[in-house]
């Protein structure tokens, strides 16, 4: 036993050592590296309720819907199955807010479509305990959202993602206003950040609403905006030189027009006959 003990001891004595010593070189050499922090994740049902509440949040935006999710009389019903009549009523009284986002899931642009999709979701999860804002997502690349992505001109990858802020007031009008860049920064919180601000803080007031003759929602020329679309997505598709071609041969036609009616010879006029 006391053989045991004494082996024991000698062993544990020798451990520690063995611990220091080697701390030690490490020290003397310049060797130890610097701890990684551990890295902490999410627990799995927490990120599973994120990924089920952004589900929830989000509703897929197409050519035939996108106008219906917005008008407030969706937002009456679904208030009208409440509990609490006054409660219904001036909730359908507000305005409904939307955040339209507009991407592809085959868009192979300049600007990453993942990383903005990321973006999207953040902003999702951060707002979504506010129930008088609303989340759309409109995929470009499926044959149920071309045409409203033509009718708000996205008719190109170049031009995805796109956000849009839209409001439905009581009276069934809406307005749409296009969400500015954030170019100052590529951190994610930041642009969480920046797009949030249009709700919290109704930065979108300060953004003039989309007016005119295109207007998808009261323009004189609405219902023509699908031809103007797909006229522009075939121009967009066109190689640069085919209208730089297309104006040199018509600048070509009206020079030699304009030279020939300038440099035209004048016809010799008839000698005047002498009297006889």
């Amino acid at each position: 036993m006391k053989l045991s003990a004494t082996l024991l001891l000698l062993a544990g004595a020798s451990t520690c050592v063995s611990a220091q010593w080697t701390d030690y070189l490490s020290k003397i050499l310049n060797t130890g590296g610097k701890q990684v922090p551990l890295k902490v994740t999410e627990p799995e049902g927490h990120v599973e309720d994120r990924e089920i509440l952004i589900a929830r949040r989000v509703r897929n935006v197409t050519s035939e819907n996108w106008l219906s999710l917005v008008r407030p009389s969706s937002a009456v019903v679904e208030a009208g199955q409440k509990e609490d009549a006054a409660a219904a009523e001036a909730e359908a009284a507000m305005p409904t807010e939307w955040y339209y986002y507009f991407t592809s899931s085959a868009v192979n642009g300049t600007r990453n479509a993942t990383y903005w999709d990321g973006v999207f979701n953040d902003t999702v999860y951060t707002l979504a305990k506010n129930p008088d804002v609303n989340f759309g997502r409109v995929d470009c690349a499926t044959e149920a959202s071309k045409d409203l992505c033509r009718d708000f001109y996205i008719t190109s990858q170049i031009k995805i993602p796109h956000f849009y802020h839209l409001v439905a007031y009581p009276d069934e009008s809406v307005e749409i206003r296009e969400l500015p860049w954030n170019l100052t920064t590529i951190e994610v919180k930041d642009q969480v950040n920046h797009y949030t601000q249009f709700y919290i803080s109704k930065e979108w007031k300060n953004v003039e609403a989309w007016t005119g003759v295109f207007n998808p929602i009261n323009g004189t020329l609405k219902d023509v905006r699908s031809y103007a679309g797909i006229a522009l997505t075939y121009y967009e598709a066109m190689p640069q030189w085919v209208p730089m071609l297309l104006i040199s041969f018509v600048g070509w036609s009206i020079m030699t027009r304009v030279s020939k009616c300038t440099t035209e010879p004048t016809r010799a006029q008839p000698a005047p006959q002498e009297a006889s």
